[in-house]
């Protein structure tokens, strides 16, 4: 039903001349609206959410409390259709790390995980620890652009020590 009013909507504005496409705010919430329809498909495990973007670049995601953080992550855990997740370009902060990753301890589905350009540190890396060590599907890892030195790597390449992880990004 959302669906079908969405489109409706669209094309209703598209027949009228006077709407403005150009208004960030608009584009804003429509996106936010996608994004809450992604997380509810998630919590259903719908065959039809294979692949969350989450990156930083939009106001709802950088506005997610602790709580909000923690579900995503304990839904996530949950699905066992979600293939993909992006949290890269400044969604993430090492603490939004600890509060994803405090119930996003494993996954069964989970084959690509892009967490790049967030700033993490060695703490960052520490909180997905556990996850890392129980992601039996995971090939793809991108922690490019990150800040977690050498301490931050030890820690990450002992957490992989029996990964199944084919593509792993840290530049």
């Amino acid at each position: 039903v959302l669906l079908c009013e969405t489109r409706c909507n669209r094309m209703d504005s598209d027949n009228d001349s006077s709407s403005d496409h150009s208004d960030p705010s608009v584009d804003e919430e429509e996106e936010e609206r996608k994004w809450l329809a992604e997380l509810q498909r998630i919590r259903e495990n719908s065959y039809y959410t294979t692949d969350l973007d989450a990156r930083g670049s939009h106001s709802y995601i950088q506005n997610m409390t602790d709580e909000d953080w923690e579900e995503l992550g304990r839904d996530i855990s949950n699905s066992t259709r979600l293939v993909s997740l992006n949290a890269g370009a400044g969604a993430l902060n090492d603490h939004k790390m600890a509060s994803l990753f405090r119930d996003l301890t494993e996954s069964s589905s989970i084959r690509i995980m892009e967490l790049y350009d967030n700033g993490l540190s060695v703490a960052g890396v520490r909180s997905m620890v556990p996850f890392l060590q129980h992601a039996n599907n995971l090939t793809k890892l991108d922690l490019s652009h990150n800040n977690f030195q050498s301490e931050g790597f030890n820690v990450l390449f002992r957490a992989l020590r029996d990964s199944p992880i084919k593509i792993l990004y840290c530049a």
